[in-house]
């Protein structure tokens, strides 16, 4: 007994204990036996916040991700950055000098870039007409720095709230107001896009279904009590109509007036579809005979009334998809409620982002197009040829008179 105590003491003595590093394996050793190949190089960040826990820093994707969107906008990549936005055509590419007719060249004074005219005459620099880069352009109208901006707009895109647009930014100090402004500016931009007749996606076809619904968006007070959200809106602001097809992201969403009538549903469904749509719907007055009143040719309809069902058991008809749609339509919506005349912006904002989606454009870079698009570079980029003429023929007289 007495040499059983004496032995586990000894062992206690003779074992030094471990600490926790110890115990954790020698990654190094093992990365040096196996194959190089097989740890890669490079990584590639997801287009998510960074905060957000769950994303995989190893998952290549063809988009611009986070990582290099910072290289992107970091302090010392002025120039590659200037070069991007160019190439978007945010930014123009040459300027000519009022003064002069000369080209002018970019300089930085300080923290600003300009477009400056070093152009000698008689000895003399062309420094009169000077002016910003972001004169005229997209990044006009904010006096905050074209990286900065360009960090707002990643936010917007990647649908973050203003809060966290302020703390990931690192403008906590700036404004709810000032951000909502931008926002609401970014909203705008897809908004114009998006109902353009060229972009706007054209819904349905032959073999093709297509649903359609309407929807209340001014809400209902709690327990009936408090201010009534309906009573500030318009009655050409509170229902929206919606057509969706089925196995396609692009959607159709478009302000109506409260009565929901024929007259003004109709024009719609003629403007945005296709012949050979199959449409379905709820049993709606308006939808009564659909298919008579359409101007589209070969378009069938099949009504679901959903007093006694919502999938139809003889045509297997229903509207579960633009049903389903109206919850992602208001998730866009801001959480403490909303003006109605921006009500429009969010819809357009949500068929942009939905329209990106489904042909899987860069929603950063298509978002950056649709600005150079909607608001391209207003300031002049070269002067008219008869203009230039003239200062050219004026400053050669002056030249002359000069020598002589």
């Amino acid at each position: 007994m007495t040499d059983q105590l004496d032995n586990l003491a000894n062992r206690d003595i003779k074992q030094p204990r471990l600490e926790a590093k110890h115990m954790l394996p020698d990654l190094d050793t093992k990365l040096k036996d196996q194959n190089e190949k097989a740890v890669p190089r490079n990584f590639y960040l997801q287009n998510v916040h960074p905060w957000l826990a769950m994303y995989k820093h190893d998952f290549v994707t063809t988009h611009m991700s986070y990582d290099k969107f910072c290289t992107l906008v970091s302090d010392d990549n002025e120039h590659n950055l200037f070069q991007f936005l160019t190439d978007l055509r945010l930014l123009n590419t040459c300027q000519q000098c009022k003064n002069c007719g000369g080209s002018m060249r970019k300089s930085k004074q300080g923290n600003v870039w300009y477009w400056i005219c070093t152009r000698r005459a008689n000895g003399i620099k062309c420094n009169n007409h000077k002016f910003s880069i972001r004169k005229g352009t997209f990044f006009d109208k904010s006096k905050l720095s074209i990286q900065l901006q360009l960090r707002i707009i990643w936010n917007f895109i990647h649908r973050l709230s203003i809060t966290q647009c302020k703390n990931f930014c690192n403008v906590s100090s700036m404004t709810d107001h000032t951000l909502g402004e931008i926002y609401a500016d970014c909203r705008n931009i897809c908004t114009a896009w998006i109902w353009k007749p060229e972009h706007t996606p054209k819904l349905g076809g032959y073999g093709k279904i297509v649903e359609m619904d309407e929807s209340f968006f001014p809400g209902a007070p709690k327990f009936n009590r408090g201010r009534r959200l309906g009573t500030s809106w318009d009655d050409e602001d509170k229902w929206t109509f919606g057509l969706t097809e089925r196995g396609s992201l692009d959607c159709i969403l478009k302000q109506v007036p409260s009565s929901r009538s024929r007259k003004s549903l109709l024009p719609i469904i003629n403007q945005y579809t296709l012949q050979g749509t199959l449409f379905c719907s709820d049993g709606w007055k308006a939808y009564f005979k659909l298919a008579e009143h359409l101007d589209i040719e070969d378009a069938l309809h099949f009504p679901v009334n959903h007093s006694k069902n919502y999938v139809d058991p003889d045509t297997g008809a229903h509207t579960q998809t633009i049903e389903s749609l109206w919850g992602h339509v208001k998730d866009f919506l801001p959480v403490r409620g909303m003006k109605p005349k921006d009500l429009g912006s969010f819809l357009g904002w949500f068929m942009w982002w939905r329209y990106s989606r489904q042909r899987d454009l860069d929603l950063f870079v298509h978002f950056l197009k649709c600005a150079a698009e909607i608001r391209p570079p207003s300031h002049f980029s070269k002067l008219p040829f008869a203009t230039a003429q003239t200062m050219n023929e004026r400053n050669n007289s002056n030249s002359d008179e000069d020598f002589l």
